[in-house]
């Protein structure tokens, strides 16, 4: 991605967080510095080096198994039915992973945050996780665990996070969420900075935010992927971000931030999630 392609995007950003500031309360001023997605010279030497093994993972057809446990398992949010598929890891990036301007934009965002546990719900190819862990890395502190489903992902997005510095600041946890969140969330936890990216339907979504939440220092960040108009996950993050007493929350379309409240008195939600589930 170009240079001029990256300060349009990121004059995008900064537009749409200048006409949501009001529902940012308290994280207002902190949000400009991450949507300006300006580089210093040591982060874009990390960004350069993540921009080669998107290029091996965007060309690679090698193919491989997949069992895939999220969105579209017939029989719900907790079935034990899988979905096998043979694919091509470069057609699996191609529609997974996260975009050169998304992942610059999860780097600056913990670059700024500075957080000390990050967790991530869908690992995939591992794409994300080296843009988190090397910012962590940057950072000199944190640390990211990252749950994938899928064994052959995960065993790949292992082997990329093992290429760059970061590496020892990552744990990849195979295995579905259901059965890996609960033991992850209780012996990781709390955390400052939390990513859904997987199992992509509003129950799931809804269910597994409110598991988290609790896990979650004050004012943490969750950050929810794929929340564009007419997804599945956007009904979830539009209850998730109406329906909660929080310090604020800004909708980038793509993408979404909660942040928790800074104050423990406001920790009770004014309307419960699970209340609107059906």
């Amino acid at each position: 991605m170009e240079a001029s392609s990256f300060r349009v995007f990121s004059g995008w950003l900064g537009f749409i967080s200048k006409c949501q500031k009001r529902r940012l309360g308290d994280w207002a001023s902190t949000l400009d510095g991450f949507t300006r997605l300006q580089l210093a010279d040591d982060e874009e030497h990390a960004e350069r080096a993540i921009n080669g093994i998107r290029e091996e993972l965007a060309a690679c057809e090698e193919s491989i198994r997949m069992v895939d446990f999220g969105a579209g398992t017939r029989r719900g949010v907790f079935s034990s039915e899988s979905k096998p598929d043979e694919r091509h890891i470069a057609e699996i990036y191609r529609r997974a992973a996260a975009s050169p301007a998304w992942g610059r934009f999860l780097f600056r965002l913990v670059r700024s945050l500075k957080p000390e546990r990050v967790l991530e719900l869908g690992t995939n190819l591992g794409v994300s996780a080296l843009h988190i862990s090397v910012a962590l890395e940057l950072n000199q502190k944190g640390r990211l665990v990252t749950i994938e489903g899928d064994p052959s992902l995960s065993e790949i997005a292992s082997s990329n996070l093992s290429r760059l510095p970061g590496d020892s600041r990552a744990t990849v946890l195979t295995g579905r969420f259901q059965d890996v969140l609960p033991t992850c969330l209780e012996q990781q936890g709390p955390f400052d900075l939390v990513f859904i990216d997987g199992h992509h339907e509003e129950e799931a979504t809804l269910l597994y935010f409110e598991r988290i939440k609790p896990y979650l220092t004050q004012g943490a960040c969750v950050v929810f992927d794929d929340i564009e108009p007419f997804r599945p996950v956007r009904r979830a993050w539009k209850k998730i971000a109406f329906g909660q007493s929080s310090s604020g929350y800004v909708d980038f379309l793509g993408i979404g931030l909660w942040f928790a409240p800074l104050s423990s008195s406001k920790q009770e939600s004014d309307v419960k999630v699970l209340e609107v589930v059906q």
